[in-house]
């Protein structure tokens, strides 16, 4: 394998192994949205009501961070696990 750097480049008349490198411009695709909620997800209205400031409390084996609880100011509870 060669030290120097080849950056790959429109055919330039030259063949590996007796195959030419052709590039091929595909038109532009309609642009979609990148976030698609799922269907029956709901409308999302919950989020948008403001609440208090989430509390978090780490749980600890030793030095090590083995849990994560997310407690928000609306009442819901994400308790995370922390696997390493």
């Amino acid at each position: 394998m060669s030290d120097t750097f080849v950056p790959l480049t429109a055919a330039t008349g030259s063949s590996v192994g007796g195959a030419s490198f052709q590039m091929k411009v595909l038109p532009h695709a309609e642009t979609k949205p990148v976030f698609t909620p799922l269907p029956g997800a709901g409308t999302g209205n919950a989020v948008s009501q403001p609440c208090g400031r989430p509390v978090l409390t780490l749980q600890r084996q030793g030095d090590v961070v083995s849990g994560i609880r997310v407690e928000c100011g609306c009442g819901q509870v994400i308790e995370l696990k922390c696997v390493y």
